[in-house]
Parts: C-alpha cells; structure tokens; sequence
C-alpha cells in the first residue's frame, strides 16, 4: 500500500506538470520540455555508457538543446528558419570533437552520442509543432493533451486487462508484463476515452480524433518497448530514480517519444 500511494503521489505531482506546462504560457512549456530534454538525455547516455564506449556526454545535450531550442523560437517568436542551420553545424562539431579524445572508438562515440539526439532530442522538440499546431493559430494545449490521456489511460487499461487476462505475451524477451490482450483492453479505453473527451478539443475534427487515437496507442507501446529492449541490453531496470516508484524521465516520456512524431505525421498528412 505504501508503495502504490507513493507511485500514485509522484504519478500525479508529473501529470500536473506536464498539462501545466502545456496549458499556462510558451515559457513555462518551454522550461519543463528543456529539463525533461536535458534529463531524458543524461539518462540515456549513462545506459549506454560502458568502461570502453563512452558518449559525448555535455557537448550531445548542449547539440540537443540548440535543436530544441531552433524548433521554439521559429515558433515562439517566428525567427528565421536560418536558426535551423545550427543543427548540422552542431553535427559537424560532435564529428569532429571523437578525435580529441585519447580512449575509445571514435565510430561508437558519435554513434552513441547522436543516438542520444536522435532518441531523446528530436522527439522533445516535436513537441512544439505539437503544441502550436495547425489547427489553431497560437499556443494552444489540445493536440498534446489528447496525446497525454490517450497513452495515460491506454496504460491504465492494458495494465488491468493484462493482469486479469493477460495469457499471449507480445514479447516476452522484452518485455514478459506485456501481453496482446493487455494492448486490446487499452486500445479499448483510449477509444472510450476519445468518445468521452472529445468536447474538451473543439478545435480538432472528431474524424481526426479517432484516426490519432490508434496511431497514438501502437506507437506509444512501441516506444514503450523500444526502451524496455534498450534497458535489457544496458542490464538496467529503471533509466533514472527521478520519480519515485516510477524509475526517471525516460520511464515515463518512452511513449511519448515515438508518439509524438507519429501523431505529428498524421496530423500533417490529415491538414
């Protein structure tokens, strides 16, 4: 019981920053996004750190931040979209940089490092076409919102049907909880939940609302998946101990980082 109080406390201490990063002001999006960015980040690099291969640690998030930071302000402040040039500047820059150093592959030190971009940054910064997206001029909360209960609830479901009925394993070298009838039980809620919320964003065509829905949900456990086979390889339970009975920020952002393209894609084909 302590433990579950815990996780639910710290569960919703996350859920209500997230949705006030995306309902209050661009900074504040602005400030949470970059702390989950540089956090996802540091996480991801010690998972894939080994006495031999080490990842360029600081100059990777710094790369990181610049392209989420080039995403926000065309954005944020309509800047040119030269600002975008930073981005394979910074990529020659950590080419470069293996070099320098005395130990290690110089192959595997940038390939981790623009791992780390291509995984935890890029997604991040999906975030803010998200965020300003097209169906509404300005900084607006819809698109991202269903995004967050979509896969919040899709959780909750596949966790109940999977416990209950959970018998056909998707991949249990992976991941031995996750079960077919589990991905059915929260499929079946996001759709509820798509049927039931879908007042609360007006702005969005109800057609485009059901098409997001499934695409959410099956990039979401895909993600999900994706870093559960990345923390197997590390021999690593949690990413981080961030929250507490919820491991750290990859933990809980998994979903979100395959999501979020997705959706983004979708809307883009849908407008």
């Amino acid at each position: 019981m302590k433990e579950f109080l815990i996780r639910s406390v710290s569960g919703l201490i996350y859920a209500a920053v997230m949705i006030g990063s995306i309902m209050l002001h661009p900074l504040i999006f602005l400030a949470v996004f970059l702390f989950i960015l540089i956090l996802g980040m540091t996480e991801f690099y010690r998972i894939c750190s080994t006495e031999e291969q080490r990842p360029l640690v600081i100059p990777g998030i710094t790369a990181g931040i610049l392209v989420f930071s080039a995403f926000f302000l065309t954005k944020f402040s309509q800047a040119d979209s030269k600002i975008f040039l930073l981005i394979p500047a910074s990529g020659l820059i950590l080419m470069v940089l293996p070099m320098f150093r005395q130990k290690g592959n110089a192959i595997w030190t940038s390939a981790l490092t623009f791992l780390g971009i291509i995984y935890v940054s890029l997604p991040i910064s999906i975030f803010n076409l998200l965020v300003y997206h097209p169906y509404k001029e300005g900084f607006n909360y819809q698109v991202v919102l269903f995004l967050f209960l979509i896969l919040w609830l899709n959780d909750t479901g596949a966790y109940i049907t999977g416990k209950l009925a959970g018998k056909h394993k998707m991949f249990p070298r992976i991941s031995p909880k996750k079960s077919w009838e589990g991905l059915a039980g929260g499929l079946l809620m996001a759709f509820l939940v798509t049927l039931l919320c879908h007042p609360l964003f007006p702005d969005i065509p109800a057609l485009h609302l059901w098409i997001l829905c499934p695409v959410i949900v099956i990039t979401g456990t895909l993600g999900d998946l994706i870093e559960s086979a990345w923390k197997r390889a590390a021999g690593v339970k949690d990413s981080g101990k961030l929250m507490p009975g919820h491991g750290g920020i990859l933990d809980r952002f998994d979903s979100l980082i395959l999501a979020a393209p997705a959706a983004f894609i979708t809307i883009t084909l849908l407008t």
